[in-house]
C-alpha cells in the first residue's frame, strides 16, 4: 500500500487507486495515514472531521 497525503490524496495497493471518492472517507483515510500504526479512537477521529459538535448522524457517516 502507498499513501500519499502532501498535494492531492493518493493511495495504491498493486498498482490499484483506492482513493474514495466520498469526502468524509478521504479525511478519514488521510488522518489514519497521518498516524500509522496508532489506533484512532472513534471520539478523537469524530473530533478531527466534524469539531467538539459532531451532528446526530456522525455515527452513521
Amino acid at each position: 500500500m502507498k499513501i500519499q497525503v502532501l498535494g492531492p490524496l493518493s493511495a495504491e495497493v498493486n498498482g490499484g487507486s483506492i482513493v474514495p471518492t466520498a469526502g468524509k472517507p478521504r479525511q478519514i483515510l488521510s488522518l489514519l495515514a497521518l498516524y500509522p500504526g496508532r489506533v484512532m479512537p472513534v471520539p478523537m477521529l469524530m473530533e478531527e472531521i466534524w469539531g467538539t459538535e459532531p451532528p446526530q448522524s456522525a455515527l452513521t457517516t
